[in-house]
């Protein structure tokens, strides 16, 4: 195969996946659905606000009844109805999200009052209703998600604010990690001449965790051939997509590609003109997805981002998360070619730029501690001036 863009080795994968949704799921509890994706479309239970309520702690009264002073009936707290009907003359001390009683029109803010607790006087009259009508926000029946949304603690509290506290959601995406290399160690006692730790496993098993993801397995493979190849079908078996680090490139012991032939897989996409992360292997085998990637860190992360996020949004239903958004470049960019899309670290800055890190290469792992993102340099551009608008990526603007 022949090096492609980037937009097309994702529409190669958007196609190898368009019908591999996983059809198993399963019901649980909306409290502890977080990170989960939807499996059906859900509606609310609930009219929302469910009652009229106050938007302020004041005094009820009725409409067009507009004096110096009331009889205060009673005093109605959040969480329980008023007991006294509303007539000329007369107002209800309500507090915030209480309900308001029976024909209730305004609610004067207590600011507004001498909070007078027989009769209150009021000092200044608004045009301000300040009472939420049930169901304003939304009525029991209103669809409220979609199926493939992805649970976050906002999705959460809306479902169970709208009475929905049980929810039908996907089986989790099921991942095997693979680390190759003969030069990789786990354990800092091995570490001699030639040996590097395995920084890729415990980096790939943390962002799958992040992500949803359920682990089959995490561990490394040799280069050996007969050995990827082995590790590969045993790992398709239970696993809904298998990910290997290192081995696909052009070296003497760069296996994955073929070894994933060995094992049956149909290869669609095998190098990709981006930097970094050229050699990527992307393949299928019935309900399974393998990618290899490139064994430099920054490389890994990078296509775990653009590759991996997507492959696993697809099997659940989920939108394509490749998010990036448009700032102003904070000083000039310049590289020697521009034959490949490039992802550069980055830092978001407070007044709404990009700024460049100190970054050596897709090795430079330290880098991507301090970066918010990518910045995006396409193809055949060479020098992008400061002030310009450029594409970002962000991953960590989580990060407070």
């Amino acid at each position: 195969m022949s090096t492609i863009s980037l937009e097309e080795a994702l529409a190669a994968v958007d196609k190898a996946m368009a019908s591999r949704l996983i059809q198993e799921t399963e019901t649980v509890l909306t409290v502890d659905a977080a990170g989960r994706i939807l499996a059906c479309d859900q509606v609310s239970g609930l009219d929302l606000p469910p009652f009229d309520k106050s938007a302020m702690d004041g005094y009820a009264v009725l409409e067009d009844d507009k004096r110096e002073s009331y009889r205060v009936l009673e005093v109605v707290p959040a969480g329980q109805a008023p007991s006294c009907a509303l007539e000329p003359g007369a107002a209800a001390k309500v507090m915030t999200g209480a309900p308001v009683p029976k024909g209730a029109a305004r609610v004067i803010m207590v600011e507004d009052t001498d909070n007078g607790e027989d009769t209150v006087r009021v000092l200044h009259h608004r045009p301000n209703a300040n009472i939420c009508k049930q169901g304003e926000d939304i009525r029991a029946g209103d669809p409220i998600m979609t199926a493939g949304t992805k649970l976050d603690p906002l999705a959460i509290a809306n479902l169970i604010s709208c009475g929905v506290t049980s929810v039908e959601v996907r089986r989790k995406v099921r991942v095997a990690i693979y680390a190759t290399g003969n030069e990789i160690v786990e354990d800092l006692d091995a570490i001699e001449p030639g040996k590097i730790m395995d920084s890729n496993g415990p980096m790939l098993l943390a962002l799958a965790r992040e992500n949803g993801l359920e682990i089959a397995l995490s561990r490394h493979v040799s280069d050996d051939r007969a050995a990827v190849g082995t590790a590969i079908g045993e790992a398709a078996e239970t696993a809904d997509i298998v990910l290997l680090s290192g081995g696909v490139s052009m070296g003497d012991f760069d296996f994955v590609p073929a070894a994933m032939q060995d094992a049956g897989f149909v290869i669609h996409v095998d190098s990709v003109a981006v930097k970094p992360g050229r050699p990527v292997t992307f393949a299928t085998r019935g309900d399974c997805v393998a990618l290899g990637m490139p064994g430099n860190p920054v490389s890994a992360f990078l296509c775990f981002h653009l590759y991996v996020r997507r492959i696993a949004a697809h099997l659940s239903g989920a939108c394509p998360p490749l998010r990036s958004f448009q700032v102003d470049l904070g000083a000039e960019f310049a590289r020697k070619r521009a034959d490949r899309t490039g992802f550069v670290p980055c830092v978001l800055r407070p007044d709404g730029r990009v700024e460049l890190l100190s970054y050596h290469g897709s090795a430079h792992l330290l880098s991507l501690c301090e970066a918010d993102g990518f910045m995006e340099v396409p193809s055949g551009v060479k020098r992008i001036d400061a002030g310009a608008a450029v594409r970002f990526y962000p991953w960590a603007l989580g990060k407070w």
